[in-house]
């Protein structure tokens, strides 16, 4: 019985963290957008490139280099526990998905374009 409940409270957490990821990244675009419409309902006036640059918020120039060594790091972890763990050999054909999408984003932030 309680075998069955591990996959079921994995896809549950996976649904619930989507939600948070999105709920809490709409709450914090309508907060921006109240604050613009209370600007403009005083007078304030505002230039299209200066309302533009707060819309795209606050990029950071590591972004993707912090996520490749994430992503990397995350497989050589789980590429050493496949050969460590004498069950776990799937583990390292696994460890391939997290490696491939961190060196394209470590390649993205060598090669992309650094106006930051």
């Amino acid at each position: 019985m309680h075998g069955n409940l591990i996959p079921i409270v994995l896809f549950i957490m996976l649904g619930v963290i989507g939600f948070s990821f999105f709920f809490f990244s709409f709450k914090g675009k309508q907060a921006l957008h109240q604050t613009l419409q209370v600007a403009f309902e005083k007078g304030q006036s505002m230039s299209p490139e200066s309302i533009e640059k707060i819309l795209q918020g606050q990029k950071n120039p590591h972004a993707d280099f912090k996520r490749g060594v994430l992503l990397v790091s995350l497989a050589v972890a789980i590429g050493i526990y496949g050969l460590i763990n004498p069950y776990g050999i799937d583990m390292v054909g696994f460890s391939l998905f997290p490696l491939a999408i961190g060196i394209g984003y470590l390649v993205v932030w060598k090669f992309g374009p650094k106006d930051a």
